[in-house]
C-alpha cells in the first residue's frame, strides 16, 4: 500500500519532531529553567590569546577586512566592530549573525566604509563562554 505524498511527509515531519525532542538537551539551551554557562567579555588576557589581524583586500580599498584567529579553549562569539578614523569619527558595523569562532580556528570579518589610509585605529567586541563559578573560557557544547 502506497502513502500519498502529504501523509509522508507529514510522517517525515512528526519523526523529526520526536527525535528532536527525544535528544539529550544541552546546559546552555536558552529555554532552560537553569543555566551552567554564560557568556562574558573577554579579559586582558583571554585578548591575549586571540590574535587579529586587518587590512584591506587588494581589489578593495573601502572595505576594511578582520581577521580573528582564536586561541583560547572555548569558541568566541564576536558581535560587532568599531573602527575610529583619523578625523575622530568612528564607524560602528555588528556582525549579524554574530561572528562564531571555534577554537583553533580563523575566521574574517569585513567593515564597509572604511577607507585605506583614514583609519586610525580598531576595536572588537567579542565573548566567551565559562561555566558558573569558574574563569576559563570553554565550549558549552561538549560535555
Amino acid at each position: 500500500m502506497a502513502l500519498g505524498k502529504s501523509r509522508l511527509s507529514n510522517l517525515v515531519q512528526l519523526a523529526c519532531v520526536a527525535s528532536f525532542l527525544a535528544g539529550p538537551t544541552w546546559a546552555w539551551n536558552p529555554f532552560g529553567k537553569t543555566k551552567s554557562f554564560r557568556e562574558v567579555a573577554l579579559s586582558a588576557t583571554e585578548w591575549q590569546k586571540v590574535e587579529l589581524r586587518a587590512g584591506w583586500a587588494a581589489d578593495s580599498d573601502k572595505t576594511l577586512l578582520i581577521e580573528i584567529s582564536n586561541r583560547l579553549p572555548g569558541p568566541l562569539a564576536c558581535h560587532g566592530a568599531l573602527v575610529t578614523l583619523q578625523s575622530g569619527d568612528t564607524i560602528q558595523r555588528a556582525f549579524t549573525p554574530y561572528l562564531y569562532i571555534p577554537p583553533a580556528a580563523t575566521k574574517q570579518a569585513g567593515v564597509n566604509g572604511v577607507k585605506k589610509g583614514l583609519m586610525k585605529g580598531y576595536a572588537l567586541t567579542c565573548s566567551c563562554w565559562k561555566k558558573e563559578g569558574e574563569a576559563v573560557c570553554v565550549d558549552p557544547g561538549k560535555k
